[in-house]
């Protein structure tokens, strides 16, 4: 680029992008965590791991929905479309921007479906054990 850009636009992109990488690390962390958590757990001794796993697994599917929408949010509604046209026309007066949504994307929802699921299931499990112990 030529050092021209509209800085409202920049600007949220920059601060949207730090959300993103605050909500996905914490969300791995998160993840990483509940695993751990559910490993130490295996021989069903202790149901408040899985507990803490169960929960860790639903904390990081809310976090990665949270990172799904705010990315929808950004390409949607935030981003300055016309204005990045014009400044492209400038070099090329064939420019069209088109917004794609990678794989990545379209599997998101999934990946999010299934941690919710998994710590449902292991606050099942441990609800299960707590009772019958």
């Amino acid at each position: 680029m030529r050092g021209e850009h509209n800085s409202t636009s920049y600007d949220s992109a920059v601060i949207y992008r730090g959300f993103w990488a605050v909500l996905m690390l914490l969300g791995v962390v998160s993840v990483v965590t509940a695993s751990f958590l559910i490993i130490c757990a295996a021989p069903f001794a202790s149901h408040l791991l899985y507990k803490a796993g169960g929960g860790s697994y639903i904390a990081a599917g809310i976090l990665f929905s949270l990172v799904v929408m705010l990315y929808v949010i950004w390409v949607q509604a935030v981003a300055d479309m016309e204005s990045y046209k014009n400044m492209k026309m400038k070099d090329c007066l064939d420019f069209t921007p088109s917004v794609l949504y990678g794989w990545s994307f379209f599997l998101a929802p999934a990946g999010i479906f299934f941690s919710l699921l998994a710590g449902l299931l292991f606050l099942v499990v441990a609800r299960h054990i707590q009772l019958h112990h």
